[in-house]
């Protein structure tokens, strides 16, 4: 039995130097740790949440109907009164990285457009779904 306890006294001193130095790593992580810094979380939402330009939302306006989403799609700026695909208007449930990657690689009877349409066309097409829909 006396060999017994000797063991079980080096695995509580082993347990216990384990747990020191996880202790000691805690604040070192945080040391690492790269600080948020929430006003750049403040500007990188107003720059997503900023205003199309007359000129930018008239050629949102223009690829929504050459590209036939209007065919599909209800949403009313845009003179779409399609009933195949999901409305737009109204519709809270999307957000702008939803809607890029639908746009650009479909679902269901929704083709993707990724590589016809410039990435530049998709990312004003979905501000502009974004902004008007509401």
């Amino acid at each position: 039995m006396a060999g017994n306890t000797a063991n079980t006294g080096k695995w509580i001193k082993s347990g216990l130097a384990a747990l020191g130095a996880a202790a000691l790593a805690v604040p070192m992580v945080g040391a690492f740790a790269t600080p948020v810094d929430p006003t750049q979380q403040v500007v990188e939402e107003e720059a997503a949440e900023a205003a199309l330009t007359p000129e930018q939302t008239e050629e949102a306006r223009n690829l929504f109907g050459s590209w036939s989403c209007s065919a599909c799609h209800v949403l009313a700026d845009a003179n779409g009164h399609g009933h195949i695909g999901p409305s737009l208007d109204g519709n809270d449930a999307m957000d702008k990285a939803f809607v890029v990657a639908r746009i650009t690689n479909g679902q269901g009877a929704m083709p993707g457009f990724g590589g016809q349409m410039t990435d530049e066309e998709i990312d004003l097409l979905s501000a502009y779904i974004m902004e008007v829909k509401k």
